[in-house]
């Protein structure tokens, strides 16, 4: 892929773990009011299309670039906060991930799998970096 055809909302993802090509795959089922595109993190022309993407550590969390310059990047929960808004029918239930116990969920769901994740980069031959 191209850095110029790299358009966003763009999510980076580590096509070597299993649990987030599973979650490419679910995303790309459901339906958004943007198309999302992905790209691998570890995509060779990134850097050239995102310069300011060197910042982040790619490989630690999913990362989301959100406009066109990259000044904007969510990174983990923000993500799937993202996900949910942009989804016409998780949409209408956004609210509850605004209030507090919404938000305290959302944080040890996400905290969860990311924890998990880290657990097969370190266990799982096909995750090791």
């Amino acid at each position: 892929m191209s850095a110029e055809k790299l358009k966003t909302p763009l999510i980076l993802f580590d096509p070597g773990c299993p649990l987030c090509v599973r979650f490419k795959q679910a995303i790309e089922h459901m339906d958004f009011d943007c198309d999302i595109s992905f790209t691998p993190y570890e995509n060779p022309h990134l850097p050239e299309r995102f310069p300011n993407l060197r910042d982040y550590e790619l490989s630690k969390e999913v990362h989301l670039v959100v406009d066109e310059n990259a000044q904007t990047v969510l990174v983990g929960e923000q993500v799937i906060e993202f996900l949910v808004k942009h989804n016409p029918k998780a949409r209408k239930l956004a609210w509850l991930l605004e209030s507090n116990v919404g938000e305290k969920a959302s944080h040890y769901f996400y905290k969860s799998v990311n924890k998990l994740r880290e657990s097969l980069q370190h266990h799982c031959s096909n995750c090791r970096k």
